[in-house]
């Protein structure tokens, strides 16, 4: 049977489930013939044994039955926490003698404490995503890493739910593992966010944010992964020769990549691609296997992206340029406003929190249009100081906007309104008055860059 195992191993791992490890193997052993149906049965009477102490404990002793519902999440989680024991085995041989030499109260039990030792490491490995996070304006970014997966740890069911991902995990990693549930997905998620983070470490926090803004003027509120911007910037950037750590490219930049990989076959092209990846390794340092093998993905995930880029000669939506645009101005178009309906709810909803911190947060999920957020500003649902909380929270270029918006009607000091224009135009003020002339400089500049 050994010389069986050994020889039908590969094809076992390719029909297991990562979600369903456990119940994936069992069916494949018995399909196989290596559990013979009695053994199959021990082990669902053990299951059940198991869900039924499970059970008690969920209702404390007070019944000895739930709602179907309830049972069937529970054996979910009895079996993942198995699975998590029989993963964490060298060989997919050792899992198979453990399933026919052990009984199932065993496996749960050392799968309870593979369990832990996870949740553990996920909260060291969390320790070290808040040290290296990135000073990025991006919403789902600075949501995940504040609130969603803190979220996670506060909700996350070890004994009832141990399967399930609560939290709220926006943030997309520029390779994602979707196929894993529960801690293992945080795990590989903490992991891998690390490693985005230290990469960007590696360049000016400036300019990665202004490549966010040259990527879409509205990338803070979109769901997009900053270390695949920078890595293919960066990928362009050695494909150029480039030698400092910069991730400029200009229009020229371009029309030299497209003249030097025009004409390259498939295997030329991935030739060059991997041995300027290697470059980027080497030049940063990066030696962890998992670091280098991360880059590496990445970069062939987005290498058909150039190629087709290269083909429709659109160089320019990948590789993007730094600055403020190519002609130095920056033409803006509002988002989609709310209809009026809407609009009067949120405004409502706004107006009944008495926590600022709870008025931003639903000014941020959803106002999506400049008009919608001026609109709100004169609406009496923010009151006093709560506008200068608001501007704080705000970024530059929305700052600007707003800059711009009024002395596209007035000059700022002599502009007369309802009282609610009055207001926040006066609390506005306050709020400019109160930075440093640097930064009022910077935010004028930036207004005037833009066409509205």
């Amino acid at each position: 049977m050994d010389n069986f195992i050994t020889n039908k191993r590969y094809d076992f791992e390719n029909l297991l489930s990562k979600k369903h490890y456990f119940r994936s193997l069992m069916e494949v052993l018995h399909s196989n013939n290596l559990l013979n149906i009695r053994e199959v049965e021990s082990i669902q009477l053990q299951l059940l044994d198991i869900l039924t102490e499970m059970v008690g404990y969920y209702t404390r002793n007070k019944s000895s039955s739930v709602r179907v519902e309830v049972a069937n999440q529970i054996m979910l989680s009895i079996c993942y926490t198995i699975g998590l024991f029989l993963k964490s085995q060298s060989t997919i041989e050792e899992s198979i003698t453990l399933i026919k030499n052990k009984e199932v109260k065993y496996l749960f039990y050392h799968g309870g404490k593979v369990l832990k030792a996870k949740v553990d490491e996920c909260k060291r490995l969390f320790l070290v995503v808040k040290e290296t996070r990135l000073q990025t304006e991006n919403y789902a970014y600075i949501d995940t890493i504040s609130y969603g997966i803190p979220l996670f740890f506060k909700e996350y069911d070890v004994r009832f739910a141990s399967h399930e991902t609560p939290g709220s995990i926006d943030y997309p990693l520029a390779i994602d593992e979707m196929n894993l549930v529960g801690i293992e997905y945080i795990e590989d998620y903490l992991n891998k966010i690390i490693l985005e983070n230290k990469f960007c470490s590696h360049f000016d926090g400036s300019e990665i944010k202004v490549l966010l803004k040259e990527f879409n003027k509205d990338s803070n509120h979109m769901l997009i992964n900053i270390f695949q911007l920078a890595v293919t910037n960066y990928l362009g950037c050695t494909l150029i020769g480039k030698d400092s750590r910069s991730l400029e490219i200009i229009k020229g930049d371009r029309t030299y990549l497209k003249s030097i990989m025009k004409d390259l076959s498939q295997v030329e092209f991935r030739r060059l691609i991997l041995g300027a990846t290697e470059k980027i390794c080497k030049e940063l340092f990066i030696k962890d296997k998992n670091f280098t093998e991360y880059i590496n993905n990445t970069v062939l995930k987005i290498t058909p992206e150039i190629k087709r880029c290269i083909e429709t000669n659109t160089l320019e939506k990948i590789f993007i340029t730094l600055g403020k645009s190519e002609e130095n101005i920056l033409k803006y178009e509002d988002g989609k406003s709310l209809d009026d309906s809407r609009f009067r709810n949120i405004t409502e909803e706004i107006r009944d929190c008495s926590r600022v911190e709870d008025k931003i947060k639903i000014i941020r999920e959803e106002f999506h249009s400049l008009k919608d957020l001026i609109d709100a500003f004169s609406s009496d649902c923010i009151f006093d100081d709560e506008f200068i909380d608001i501007f704080k929270a705000l970024d530059d270029f929305e700052v600007a906007l707003l800059i711009k918006s009024i002395s596209n009607n007035k000059a700022l000091d002599n502009y007369y309104g309802t009282e609610s224009e009055k207001e926040w135009h006066e609390k506005f003020n306050k709020y400019l008055e109160s930075l440093d002339d640097t930064k009022k400089v910077e935010l004028i500049t930036i207004s005037q860059g833009i066409s509205m």
